[in-house]
């Protein structure tokens, strides 16, 4: 399981900077974290519109055993996962902690799982069926998408080329390479033609192992998918339609402070709170940087620049990895003070101010 978690890490999809606790070779994934209890969300008039990732230890207590019946004037939310995501791993879900305190907060949520190694048009089918079963169950005529990285992208393909608009109200993404990633660019052009079919099978068993959306894995389709070249024409064929709205925000990490790059979103970028790149990014972040830091300001995966789509609301001080919670991230970030809960409830309370 240790193997497993640390290929998630290196695929770029999954994982922050360190584990709650020490993980033994031998030692399942439920022993191996001591997780301590779930924060409860602040009370609605709390979450101001700019506390964007701020919140401290102090603010948070342990959640109520009764969790409220769901908002009835608020539609569903969908959260959909990126490429090499998951739902649950253990006790470890790809949005860590996420669904459970929205829920507390009492929105109805649901969690899309879909296959991790594939393009767009091969993953949507399984969140058209995600989608279908949250309005079914919800009895709710539309739905809210919040996604990370890839899962943007199929939130989009979705409505544009599957007709979805009249099924979905909004779409918020999270360091989505709307604008393609030179990361893809890197890793397709360094995987040889001949290589695809052990890779595919590697991905494959992989996959297999901690997702439940069993699919065969095509690794050359998701990567040329989020080429830059790529993301050209998906825009072209994929233009918002009018009856959604879209929301996005963007990661910048390497102790780069978005000075000019963040500066055009709706909630103000603070400078003086910086972010250190996992590791396992850190080499991938200096590539996305190349010879300008200061304008190709990324998370390790997506560069903000990328990441912009729609209404941009703004940069946060986090990884690729720090963005959802990985790898159990159980207080805010050391040097950032990002929280991703707090994150997810700023998320929402956007959501909410404009009627979702």
């Amino acid at each position: 399981m240790r193997a497993l978690l640390a290929t998630l890490l290196l695929l770029g999809c999954g994982g922050t900077a360190a584990p709650a606790a020490p993980v033994d070779a031998g030692a399942d994934v439920a022993e191996a974290f001591t997780l301590p209890p779930l924060p409860e969300a602040p009370d609605a008039a709390v979450v101001r519109p700019d506390a964007v990732d701020v919140v401290s230890a102090a603010d948070v207590s342990d959640v109520a055993t009764d969790v409220p019946a769901p908002q009835p004037d608020r539609l569903p939310l969908v959260l959909v996962h990126g490429f090499a995501g998951f739902q649950d791993i253990g006790p470890i879900g790809y949005f860590f902690r996420v669904a459970p305190m929205l829920r507390a907060q009492g929105r109805r949520v649901y969690e899309a799982v879909l296959p991790p190694f594939g393009s767009s048009p091969q993953r949507v089918p399984a969140l058209r069926a995600a989608v279908d079963d949250a309005l079914r169950d919800s009895g709710a005529r539309r739905v809210v998408i919040i996604a990370h990285s890839q899962g943007g992208l199929d939130a989009r393909y979705l409505v544009s080329t599957l007709g979805y608009g009249d099924r979905v109200a909004a779409i918020a993404t999270v360091s989505t390479p709307h604008r393609g990633t030179a990361v893809a660019d890197l890793f397709d052009s360094a995987i040889p033609g001949v290589a695809d079919g052990v890779v595919n099978a590697f991905a494959t068993l992989l996959g297999v192992a901690y997702n439940e959306a069993r699919s065969r894995a095509d690794l050359r389709a998701a990567l040329q998918g989020m080429r830059t070249t790529a993301m050209t024409r998906f825009n072209e064929e994929n233009p918002d339609d009018p009856r959604v709205r879209y929301f996005s925000w963007a990661g910048r990490s390497n102790r780069r402070d978005g000075r000019g790059v963040c500066d055009d979103g709706e909630v103000r970028d603070d400078p003086a709170r910086v972010d250190n790149t996992t590791i396992f990014l850190a080499g991938i972040a200096l590539v996305l940087e190349g010879l300008n830091g200061r304008e190709n300001v990324n998370d390790g995966m997506v560069t903000v620049r990328s990441a912009k789509w729609g209404r941009f609301m703004g940069c946060v001080p986090a990884d690729h990895f720090d963005e959802v919670g990985q790898i159990a991230q159980t207080m805010p970030v050391r040097e950032s003070g990002f929280d991703h809960l707090a994150f997810y409830r700023s998320i929402v309370a956007t959501l909410e101010r404009d009627g979702f």
